[in-house]
């Protein structure tokens, strides 16, 4: 898989001191303006339109399958400083799993803290990491990502009760177009929304290659040719 990173752009010298440290550390790193206003724009009149298709409404909205939802979601993913930090964290040998939109609307995108995998391992055996891209503001009282820095190393850590909050916890807080790389075996969750207004994101999993997927996709001829060889070998 060296091969097929270099082709896509990914290098080493993307990631800035700081966000490898923070990966290794906090177990996150951020990313400013990773989409432009007008990719924001364009994602969520898609979005718009699959969601009314789709006759979902109220809770908390999900749409999934956006690997294969055509180029406008490509950019969430298929971008080299973000394969380099995916890389970081669970070296060449990783896939993108899969993509899909979660809104939190009024009143509802709480969770109790989790992580995304029953195998706490270790660094230089994390198995999953997953990429949240803002399509709105992320505030601190519109459902934004919560994360407990750190306890992707503390295989002692112990979750509040249900929903509570944890002393440690961190809102991910950010402009839309923002994208947080988080290690999936950090301690995290979705807040509740009290604003009046739906908090809009999509979510990408990559995963160490031969783990577990809790999802899988196989992608079909229109975006394997859409996207080359080197990034469907990346699915």
């Amino acid at each position: 898989m060296h091969e097929v990173l270099a082709e896509l752009g990914v290098r080493a010298d993307l990631l800035a001191p700081q966000q490898l440290s923070e990966l290794d550390e906090l177990g996150y790193c951020r990313f400013d303006r990773f989409l432009s206003p007008d990719q924001v724009a364009a994602a969520l009149a898609d979005v718009e339109i699959r969601l009314r298709e789709s006759g979902r409404q109220g809770g908390t909205l999900h749409l999934r399958g956006l690997l294969e939802a055509g180029m406008v979601f490509d950019a969430f993913w298929l971008r080299p400083h973000l394969l380099a930090a995916v890389r970081h964290q669970l070296g060449p040998e990783f896939r993108i799993s899969e993509m899909h939109y979660r809104a939190s609307t009024p009143d509802h995108g709480g969770q109790a803290l989790h992580i995304d995998t029953i195998d706490r391992a270790g660094p230089g055996r994390w198995q999953v990491c997953n990429a949240v891209v803002a399509l709105t503001d992320f505030t601190a009282d519109n459902g934004a990502t919560r994360v407990v820095p750190g306890s992707h190393l503390d295989h002692g850590f112990v979750p509040p009760h249900g929903h509570d909050d944890h002393p440690d916890q961190v809102t991910l807080v950010g402009a839309a177009g923002t994208c947080w790389l988080f290690n999936s075996h950090l301690w995290h969750s979705g807040t509740k929304n009290e604003t009046g207004q739906i908090r809009h994101a999509v979510l990408t999993r990559f995963q160490r290659r031969g783990a577990a997927a809790l999802l899988d996709t196989s992608p079909s001829d229109g975006t394997i040719e859409r996207l080359g060889s080197a990034a469907y070998l990346l699915m």
